[in-house]
């Protein structure tokens, strides 16, 4: 059976990635934006929610899944990292449902978007199951 710290490194790893790659096209590092299911991910992506500050949030989401990712890596774990990991993976969750709200008054949708909040709660889960 797969542990509750390696089923988080790998949640947190899938929705860094997918983050990184919706950030990627939000500075036109990559061209096309593919979108397997939903096709909206590029006026997602493009909308002006998507910007806060000025800033990417595929880069912010990236940041943030990279300080978790990076924190469960942590060969130890006191208390404290252990509380600060669930704050960052509430945040995410929290920060997913937005987006969802988001996307929706838009009228459109991002496959990869939808994906790191599916993932988020089971993130969240799996950062508690293994501290």
């Amino acid at each position: 059976m797969i542990s509750a710290r390696v089923a988080a490194i790998g949640l947190s790893a899938a929705s860094a990635a997918a983050m990184l790659y919706v950030g990627l096209y939000q500075v036109r590092a990559v061209k096309t934006l593919i979108c397997p299911l939903c096709g909206g991910c590029e006026a997602v992506a493009d909308a002006p929610f998507a910007r806060p500050f000025g800033v990417p949030d595929g880069f912010i989401a990236l940041a943030l899944y990279g300080v978790i990712l990076v924190l469960l890596l942590a060969p130890f774990r006191p208390a404290w990292l252990t509380w600060i990991l669930l704050v960052l993976g509430l945040l995410a969750t929290l920060g997913n449902g937005l987006g969802v709200w988001d996307m929706m008054r838009l009228g459109a949708f991002c496959f990869y978007c939808l994906l790191t909040t599916v993932l988020s709660p089971f993130l969240l889960w799996a950062i508690w199951a293994s501290r």
